[in-house]
């Protein structure tokens, strides 16, 4: 089974699931609780541009390098705005 993220609500001292399971009955699960900050950063985190050495004042971004890098990273995956749109259609 491959790892995927499951949406519940807590309500009345249980998890109603939010998304369908193809769980067998009995069988062991395990989850992680994430804030809405940590679930902003884990769905970013592949866009993100990390820098060895920040760049100060005196210095400046070279803008097209950085495209470059960001079009890169992306090669492959679908635009944010599809994942929006479907989670809003896919949504509770």
């Amino acid at each position: 089974m491959v790892a995927r993220p499951i949406r519940a609500v807590y309500e009345h001292g249980q998890l109603r699931l939010l998304d369908p399971v193809d769980w067998v009955e009995g069988q062991e699960v395990q989850f992680t609780v994430l804030s809405e900050r940590e679930q902003t950063r884990l769905a970013l985190k592949d866009m993100l541009v990390h820098y060895d050495d920040a760049p100060t004042q005196e210095s400046e971004i070279d803008e097209v390098a950085l495209r470059a890098e960001i079009a890169a990273a992306m090669q492959g995956k679908p635009p944010i705005s599809d994942a929006i749109i479907e989670e809003r259609q896919n949504g509770p």
